[in-house]
């Protein structure tokens, strides 16, 4: 069976903690296809080649996962970016047909973030998930 394929969206901010996921997810039998890096050099250049490469990742992935680590001292925050990129994998399942699971490691803070409660929404629906790592293998 081929490894499920998975891209991790985080803030670049936790390249630390990034590499420790990708580490701990391909060790569990996950192929990490696409993670956030910062960027080098001309940042306009840099951005629009990071931006379009992890979006044809998301495309192309089984697993999407938020990596929502605290910071600006909120628990479980989910940027702008990472809502955005939670939404797009979301309207390519409900318009393509595509079965991508969107999931997201902590719980969502309630009442923090201005998108809140469309993130509450999206799990009542089941459009998104908590990561379960005790199944990373399955």
């Amino acid at each position: 069976m081929p490894k499920k394929k998975l891209v991790i969206c985080a803030s670049a901010s936790f390249e630390t903690e990034i590499v420790d996921w990708k580490n701990k997810l391909e060790e569990n039998g996950l192929e990490v296809i696409k993670y956030p890096t910062k960027i080098k050099g001309n940042f306009n250049k840099g951005y629009e080649k990071e931006f379009s490469e992890h979006y044809n990742a998301i495309a192309g992935t089984d697993i999407l996962l938020a990596l929502n680590l605290e910071k600006k001292g909120i628990p479980g925050y989910i940027g702008s970016g990472v809502f955005a990129e939670m939404a797009f994998a979301i309207g390519l399942n409900k318009i393509l047909n595509k079965k991508i699971e969107v999931c997201y490691l902590n719980p969502i803070p309630e009442k923090i973030l201005p998108y809140s409660d469309e993130l509450k929404l999206w799990l009542e629906l089941g459009w998104i998930k908590l990561f379960d790592k005790l199944k990373m293998q399955s």
